[in-house]
């Protein structure tokens, strides 16, 4: 299944999800009636992971907060008449049906109330505008690095997104580190063309919990990119989705699918250990995987919440699927103390502050800098 091309302000990528029909009704992104009033009350899914034993025991992600990169949101749809939803457009933009339908199906999958993994907790939709949008209002702005940055500054504790096919600037590393540098956990589709670490991948980066798609049964799907870049498969077959050009419930596929389901077991996993760290259950997401049916990590939702993360390095385990490539372990630990001074940083991260002792970074951004203030400069060995 092919995906679809879209730019973000001038940065291309693609959905890794899958295809949907552009109409000519274009709204904009956030609250506005849903075409179809039919209720989507299960996945496939949903059984074979063990999702409703995990909701009767009261485990729904509640007092989790997540990010979701994606398209707009309708939360009018009836499945998330219970969910705690909120749009954030990164810019001023118009988008299609294709592009609402396709962040409405991928938020489901977090709360929709008969089939969310986290359907309790807190989903905050930084909206971005897909290929052909007006974005001319958007004036530099309505970028994925930003709309990291800004979810990171919101105080989230893992972020989902499922895009791909752009360049994986040195702005869009850099806001991974910020993000695992802040204890976040980035949860990203591996992409739908069968290969190995495509270079437009977001999986195809230090710091990101890649995730293809496999079957019910663990095998590993055909279109499912792979490779060093993958972390593990979740099963994404017949899923349900609302087509909001037609008003259709129609079926799909497709690691953008894929990606939340992980995100939405690692929200559950945080509600369960609150006291673990965003680094230590993403190490227990690997460490609890079984193996699927073609050899690939397949993910284990009864063993993800059943195991204490605390006994776990307190360090991502995604650093290191591309080593001697950024975002690197010196970037992530400059982040954290302060001590990057790019422009870029400042761009994207309303939260940071500079701590170093570069007094011309200090001149220029004096409202955001601490001068010498560098928890790694007061350190005791």
């Amino acid at each position: 299944m092919s995906a679809w091309r879209f730019p973000l302000g001038g940065r291309g990528v693609l959905r890794v999800g899958a295809v949907f029909a552009v109409v000519a009704v274009v709204v904009c992104g956030g609250r506005v009636p849903a075409w179809s009033v039919e209720e989507i009350t299960t996945q496939a899914y949903v059984g074979v992971l063990g999702v409703d034993n995990a909701v009767a025991r009261g485990l729904t992600g509640k007092g989790v907060r997540i990010g979701v990169i994606d398209g707009p949101v309708d939360t009018s749809l009836p499945e998330l008449a219970d969910a705690d939803v909120t749009v954030k457009q990164m810019c001023d933009f118009t988008t299609s049906d294709a592009h609402r339908s396709h962040g409405s199906a991928v938020v489901s999958i977090l709360a929709a109330r008969g089939y969310g993994l986290a359907r309790d907790a807190q989903i905050i939709n930084y909206a971005l505008p897909d290929y052909g949008d007006d974005t001319s209002e958007c004036q530099g702005r309505g970028f994925l690095d930003q709309s990291i940055g800004a979810a990171v500054a919101d105080g989230v504790q893992l972020i989902s997104i499922s895009l791909g096919g752009l360049t994986n600037s040195d702005s869009l590393r850099e806001a991974v580190a910020g993000a695992v540098a802040r204890g976040v956990v980035v949860v990203v589709g591996t992409g739908n063309y069968g290969s190995k670490d495509p270079p437009g991948s977001l999986a195809s980066m230090n710091g990101t919990v890649g995730v293809g798609a496999s079957d019910l049964s663990g095998r590993m799907s055909a279109y499912s990119n792979g490779g060093r870049g993958l972390t593990v498969l979740a099963p994404v077959e017949d899923f349900q989705y609302h087509d909001l050009g037609s008003g259709q419930v129609v079926t799909g596929r497709g690691t953008s699918f894929a990606a939340p389901i992980v995100a939405g077991m690692i929200a559950v996993a945080m509600q369960v250990w609150p006291g673990a760290s965003g680094a230590q259950v993403a190490q227990s997401v690997v460490s609890t995987a079984t193996v699927g049916r073609t050899g690939q990590a397949l993910v284990n939702f009864p063993g993800l919440i059943d195991t204490d993360p605390s006994g776990f390095a307190d360090e991502s385990p995604v650093m290191d699927k591309f080593p001697g490539e950024e975002p690197s372990w010196e970037t992530v630990a400059d982040y954290r103390d302060g001590l990057l001074g790019t422009e870029t940083v400042f761009d994207n991260d309303p939260s940071y502050v500079y701590r170093g002792v570069l007094e011309n970074v200090a001149r220029g951004h004096a409202d955001r800098s601490a001068l010498g203030t560098s928890p790694r400069y007061h350190r005791r060995e």
